[in-house]
C-alpha cells in the first residue's frame, strides 16, 4: 500500500496534537511475553491488556491489559493473549548425572535467539474494512493475532518468543505511564528485576514519517514464569517529536539469553512505525 506522506503526517497530527487523545493504552500487571507483562501499556490504568508478555504473576501485557504470553506475551503482548505459551521449556531435560538434582526449570534446548537471525517484513493491522491504520517490520515467521483495532501480537513458531504492538494512543506522557507500568510489574511478582531504564530517540526510517523523530523509554526487567522459567522482558513507551502523549508501545517478551534480540526486535519495530487513523 503506498501512503503519501502528507496523509501520514497529517495522521500522526491528528492523533497526537489533536486536541485529547483517547486512552487506548491500559495498564495491568504482568503480561505473557508477546503479552510479556501486562505492566503498563500506554492504556494505563485502562485495564488488561491481551497483548503484552505475561506479567510476573498478572498474566497480562504491557498495554495496560493483562494478558499471558504466549511464548512472549502475558495473557500477551506492550491485550491478553488468545493462545498460551508452551508450558515449560519444550525438548529440555533435567540433568541424569549421579549427583545432579532436577532443575525447576530445566536448561531449555533451543538455543539463544540473536539478532541475525530474525528477518523482517511489512505487517499491517488496523480498520476492520480495509486493515489499515497501523504498519512496522516484523519478525518474518512470527504469526499475528490481532488484539483489537490498533493492537497486536506476534507469536515464534516455538512459542518462546513474543512481540505485543498496542497503537492505541494516551493522553498521557511517556515518563507518567512507565512510572505506572514498573510500579504494576514491580509487585505483581516476588522475583521481578528491573535490569535498566534507558530514555532515547529513533529517527524515523519510513519515507513517509521523513524527518520524524521517536521519543521514547524502555525498560527491561526479568520475572519467572511458574511454567515457563525465567522470562525477560522489554517494553518502550513511544511519542512522536517529543509531544505530551504516548503514541504507542512495543513489548518483546522471551528468555533472558534472548536479550540482544529482543532489543532488536524493539527498535526495530520503533524505527519503522506507521499509524494513520
Amino acid at each position: 500500500m503506498k501512503l503519501t506522506r502528507t496523509a501520514a503526517l497529517s495522521a500522526v497530527a491528528a492523533v497526537v496534537l489533536a486536541g485529547g487523545v483517547t486512552a487506548g493504552f491500559a495498564i495491568g500487571s504482568h503480561s505473557t511475553d508477546a503479552n510479556e507483562h501486562a505492566g503498563a501499556g500506554p492504556n494505563a490504568g485502562a485495564g488488561t491488556n491481551p497483548s503484552a508478555e505475561p506479567s510476573p504473576g498478572s498474566g497480562t501485557e504491557p498495554g495496560g491489559n493483562a494478558s499471558t504470553e504466549p511464548g512472549a506475551q502475558p495473557s500477551g503482548g506492550p491485550s491478553a493473549q488468545p493462545s498460551g505459551e508452551p508450558s515449560a521449556n519444550p525438548g529440555a531435560e533435567p540433568s541424569t548425572g549421579p549427583s545432579s538434582k532436577p532443575s525447576a526449570h530445566p536448561t531449555p534446548a533451543v538455543p539463544a535467539l540473536t539478532p541475525a537471525q530474525v528477518q523482517y517484513t511489512h505487517r499491517g493491522w488496523g480498520d476492520p474494512a480495509t486493515e489499515v491504520g497501523v504498519i512496522i517490520l516484523a519478525p518474518k515467521t512470527w504469526s499475528m493475532v490481532k488484539l483489537s483495532t490498533f493492537e497486536v501480537r506476534f507469536s515464534s513458531p516455538n512459542k518462546l518468543w513474543n512481540l505485543r504492538v498496542n497503537a492505541n494512543a494516551s493522553d498521557l506522557p511517556v515518563k507518567m505511564l512507565t512510572d505506572r507500568k514498573l510500579t504494576l510489574a514491580s509487585t505483581a511478582s516476588a522475583d521481578f528485576r528491573l535490569i535498566s531504564r534507558v530514555d532515547g530517540t529513533t529517527k524515523a526510517t519510513n519515507p513517509n514519517f521523513t524527518g520524524m523523530v521517536f521519543h521514547h523509554t524502555t525498560f527491561t526487567y526479568t520475572y519467572t514464569d511458574p511454567t515457563r522459567g525465567p522470562r525477560l522482558v522489554v517494553d518502550r513507551l513511544v511519542s512522536i517529536n517529543d509531544a505530551q502523549h504516548t503514541l504507542f508501545e512495543i513489548v518483546a517478551g522471551g528468555r533472558p539469553q534472548d536479550a540482544s534480540a529482543l532489543a532488536a526486535i524493539t527498535a526495530t519495530a520503533t524505527r519503522d512505525f506507521i499509524r494513520l487513523p
